[in-house]
């Protein structure tokens, strides 16, 4: 009954859409909206009731529904709240796919695919996925929410009740929303596509009415794929320092205290790239740690930022200086929740380590500072001259 719901308000909506559209509506064979507002180009006044075939717009809102729903009913039933991150790496990538039509959709598809790969195995390295699949590991914070630890208005979520409803709003419904969201601009390169082919553009000689064709790939388009894969590029560093950090730490523990062991010959023994007071600190600090405290999550905002300019390289030629469409809100999203996020690990990262404020104050969150960048610059390069010597 819930799905049909929300069916119903959608299709209301949208018909809402399409009477508010109809003086900008082709009346050609065209079933599409041209207007130069990207979002008025897609809806199409055929595909209500629902089209979940053609319409990536109908396939998505059908796709995130049906996941929230069965997210939220395995979630309840295991006890398990990390559904929702088994499925993180793979449904912005499967709604990408949704959309593709043309050369800018199919790169922002395969880059997305490159994405929900890397992604994909570092949640599996990690214990992310057993069979059945709804077992698997559990994101600890949720544990440290169900016992209180925080203290204040987070000891709500102690009671059962009240977590069951967190569950739904926020871990089920929520979540699979801001999925949906970051990979919006594909939908509005769709729009644009779309919009290219079927709606007139001019008229020529003796009336002929001059089609379109998808808007081609430009500069813009190069500068987001470029981004896009730096920043992917570092996310895949920051995991892989942190994946043999905690690899390397556990080896180290367990080594302190055995015979012919201590400090110093569990240090030698398993890295030289490690100081002594990260293992005794107990967390990473070194490589892109020294740069910002958190930086795969920086670069996984910067990802869906990077992704957001496809749909301004989308609408280019339409509107040239239009730097900013509804999509982005997607990415704005995504950042607000890494704030939330981000915020919760610095807590238990405090209560868990003594010596972490001074971490705090000397190494920013997400956005790093000038000179730490500048003297990892100089000394990668120092280390390569000494190479060559």
């Amino acid at each position: 009954y819930l799905q049909i719901s929300l069916y119903q308000l959608y299709a209301r909506s949208t018909e809402a859409w399409i009477a508010f559209a109809t003086k900008t509506m082709d009346d050609t064979s065209s079933s599409f909206v041209c207007s130069d507002n990207s979002f008025l180009s897609i809806i199409q006044d055929d595909l209500v009731p629902w089209d979940p075939i053609n319409n990536p717009y109908h396939k998505g809102f059908l796709t995130c529904h049906t996941v929230a729903f069965l997210t939220f009913v395995v979630s309840s039933a295991t006890g398990n709240l990390s559904q929702v991150d088994r499925l993180w790496s793979i449904l912005p990538t499967m709604y990408a796919w949704m959309c593709v039509v043309d050369s800018r959709t199919r790169l922002m598809a395969c880059l997305s695919t490159c994405w929900s790969i890397r992604l994909t195995y570092n949640f599996y390295r990690r214990g992310g996925y057993t069979w059945p699949p709804w077992r698997g590991d559990e994101d600890y914070r949720w544990e440290i929410l169900r016992r209180g630890s925080l203290g204040g208005w987070w000891t709500l979520l102690t009671n059962q009740w009240t977590m069951g409803v967190f569950n739904l709003v926020f871990i089920s419904l929520y979540q699979n929303y801001l999925l949906l969201a970051i990979a919006t601009p594909s939908l509005v390169a769709w729009s644009m596509a779309m919009k290219g082919v079927h709606c007139r553009i001019g008229e020529g000689g003796d009336g002929v009415t001059i089609v379109g064709a998808p808007p081609p790939l430009n500069i813009l388009d190069g500068v987001a794929c470029f981004l896009f894969v730096v920043f992917l590029t570092m996310e895949a560093i920051a995991d892989n320092q942190q994946y043999s950090f905690q690899n390397k730490k556990r080896e180290w523990k367990s080594r302190v205290g055995t015979e012919g062991g201590g400090f110093a010959s569990a240090i030698k023994s398993i890295s030289s790239h490690t100081t002594f007071k990260e293992y005794t600190d107990g967390y990473c600090q070194s490589g892109l740690f020294a740069i910002v405290r958190k930086p795969a999550y920086a670069a996984e905002q910067s990802i869906w930022i990077s992704y957001h300019l496809f749909s301004v390289a989308a609408s280019y030629d339409s509107n040239p200086t239009q730097y900013w469409n509804w999509s982005g809100v997607g990415f704005v999203q995504l950042c607000v929740l890494f704030q939330g996020s981000g915020w919760l690990t610095e807590q238990i990262s405090i209560a868990k380590y003594p010596n972490y404020r001074v971490y705090q104050q000397k190494v920013p969150l997400y956005v790093p500072r000038i000179s730490p960048v500048w003297h990892l610059l100089v000394r990668t390069t120092n280390v390569e001259l000494n190479k060559q010597e």
